[in-house]
């Protein structure tokens, strides 16, 4: 996979009660995993925007208010599979009403009692949601043939 690595856009939504909103993906490199709800950036478009879009496409929740928190490049290892820049947002408030998209599922759930993907657990790290040790993190990315480096 040569040129620009593609762009995505997460959100990390919290509820009242400290849990995560998370869906499970239906395609791509983590197809069968719980992620953050979001995916890939339009020509184009803003962050937020994408970021806004994708979690209504995926949940049927809108937020208005979004926080960056941080962005990633992520690539597969060994390197050539895929290459993405990953913005990741926190919410304000969603408001609406929980829609999976067709064929997927999404659920609220504590984040420590959720078995993460590694990736699913530096953005929870990132967030504030739960702790773990940068070197465990790493090692479990590097077992899911993946690294994940924050560069903002």
């Amino acid at each position: 996979m040569g040129g620009a690595p593609g762009k995505t856009a997460i959100v990390g939504c919290v509820d009242a009660e400290g849990r995560i909103l998370i869906v499970k993906q239906l395609a791509g490199p983590f197809a069968g995993a719980w992620l953050l709800p979001g995916g890939s950036v339009e020509p184009d478009e803003r962050l937020e925007d994408a970021a806004r879009r994708e979690l209504f496409e995926e949940t049927g929740y809108r937020v208005d208010d979004l926080t960056r928190v941080a962005q990633y490049d992520v690539r597969s290892v060994p390197a050539g599979r895929f290459h993405f820049l990953v913005h990741l947002f926190r919410d304000g408030a969603v408001t609406g009403t929980p829609r999976a998209e067709k064929g997927g599922e999404l659920r609220w759930a504590r984040p420590s009692e959720i078995d993460a993907h590694p990736n699913l657990a530096v953005a929870l790290a990132d967030l504030g949601l739960i702790e773990r040790d940068p070197e465990v993190l790493r090692r479990d990315l590097m077992k899911a043939g993946l690294e994940m480096r924050r560069v903002v």
